[in-house]
């Protein structure tokens, strides 16, 4: 039995917790061991409010890996979340796929390791998601999607088939996306945004329909 831990300690982490304890593989794969903070510098108040009976591990920089550990991550941000991932990989950190029972993912999508899918969310035909990948609860992503590391799709996001989605990508609650779309690295796309067409590489899209904007 392996022991899963995941990294964060705020509210996305406590919404982790409750997906990984109805994830595939829980219980009979492996169990919630506890949660590394990211960089210790969240107030009491979060570690208040996290699951009684689940302990803080310590930090992600003194945190010494034992044989059975398993990793995820519970970090939305892209930037921070490749930040964390990356300064626990070379000491051996393994990362597993978190999973809701209650999501459908064909058999033909491609996956990558690290990634997270919430509750009642849908992967297509022949998507593939790149590694330490995030989607939310109520997302569904359609047929010939790709999308690449560290990308993160919040609640009830709409993916048109044959969209191409590049790393480090942030996608915010709400969105549509038209098929056929394209997305560039390090984009970020505004909640509630309708895309249709391209956002370049580095650029911030808000509105409907979605157009570059300072925010």
């Amino acid at each position: 039995m392996k022991n899963l831990i995941i990294i964060g300690v705020g509210g996305f982490a406590r919404e982790v917790c409750w997906h990984a304890q109805n994830a595939v593989g829980y219980g009979s794969d492996w169990t919630v061991k506890g949660f590394l903070d990211g960089d210790m510098k969240l107030n009491a108040d979060a570690y208040q409010k996290l699951p009684a009976d689940i302990p803080v591990l310590g930090d992600i920089d003194s945190y010494e890996i034992e044989a059975d550990d398993v990793f995820t991550c519970a970090i939305g941000t892209p930037s921070v979340r490749k930040k964390l991932i990356e300064k626990i990989l070379p000491r051996g950190a393994e990362f597993i796929n978190v999973i809701n029972r209650r999501s459908s993912v064909l058999p033909t999508a491609k996956l990558g390791r690290g990634i997270l899918i919430g509750l009642n969310s849908g992967v297509g035909d022949l998507v593939e998601l790149g590694d330490f990948s995030v989607i939310n609860n109520f997302t569904g992503l359609g047929h010939d999607v790709r999308a690449g590391e560290f990308t993160c799709m919040m609640s009830h996001v709409e993916i048109g088939g044959g969209t191409m989605i590049g790393n480090e990508v942030f996608i915010g609650s709400s969105v549509a996306i038209a098929p056929k779309s394209k997305i560039g690295d390090g984009a970020l796309v505004g909640i509630g945004s309708v895309v249709i067409g391209e956002v370049p590489a580095g650029a911030k899209f808000l509105g409907n329909p979605a157009r570059n904007f300072n925010f």
